[in-house]
């Protein structure tokens, strides 16, 4: 009988281990990915911190963003330097001023500006708030506007000053032969007012006239003229 010849065996891997080591190690990967998210490396996880700070900020000792615990906190007025507290009552001084000129003495908004500066508190009016062109008597309907800015002076000790300026337009007058004249009696105008109907003590006040000398913008036409001729009264700082 004839000796039966034997199947020939491929060479290499049976065909199922090759699924069976595809499964095993896709297995494997998703346990090592369950523990990877299980566990954090802290020194790690620091250093990947450290890089994103240095990214996105710049502090002293490298760059870095804020730390909450290094985020300023604003201090309260005992803890301020002394320009601080300044700057801070002129803050709330400008708001005071504001709602009392607009809200309560309904001046336009349009005719009067509150800002602070090197000086101090700066309130700007138009001069056709208080006076007539070529005038320097104060309108009685724009008194109501003097008494609500007197209310908040009464309740401060600050020196004030107060400058009248005018646009470069000549007035050659009897009463007033230039600009100097009448710029500085305006500004008297609303001293005395201040002194002898609010009774603000004068040794506080002060009156200055620069005519047209220093201009907020340039003399190019009617609508900075205009913006030009005005009454400031300057709250000074406390030195």
């Amino acid at each position: 009988m004839p000796k039966r010849r034997e199947e020939e065996v491929p060479p290499g891997a049976p065909l199922w281990s090759l699924t069976y080591g595809d499964f095993m190690s896709l297995l494997l990967c998703f346990f090592v990915l369950l523990f990877a998210l299980s566990t954090i490396d802290v020194a790690r996880f620091k250093e990947i911190v450290s890089s994103i700070q240095g990214a996105l900020g710049v502090l002293e000792g490298g760059p870095r963003v804020f730390h909450p615990s290094e985020i300023p906190v604003p201090k309260p007025p005992s803890q301020l330097s002394p320009s601080g507290v300044v700057q801070l009552k002129l803050v709330g001084l400008m708001k005071e001023i504001e709602r009392k000129l607009i809200q309560e003495a309904q001046l336009s908004p349009e005719k009067v500006s509150v800002r602070i500066d090197e000086r101090g508190l700066v309130v700007t009016f138009l001069d056709n708030v208080f006076f007539d062109i070529g005038r320097a008597n104060l309108r009685p309907e724009m008194i109501p506007v003097l008494d609500a800015l007197a209310e908040v002076l009464k309740k401060i000790p600050n020196a004030v000053r107060i400058e009248g300026h005018t646009c470069d337009l000549p007035i050659n007058t009897p009463q007033f032969p230039s600009n100097w004249e009448l710029s500085a009696a305006r500004a008297i105008a609303v001293l005395r007012y201040l002194i002898e109907k609010q009774g603000i003590p004068p040794e506080r006040l002060i009156a200055v006239g620069y005519g047209e000398y220093h201009p907020l913008v340039p003399n190019t036409n009617e609508e900075n003229r205009r913006k030009n001729r005005r009454v400031e009264v300057v709250i000074l700082r406390e030195e």
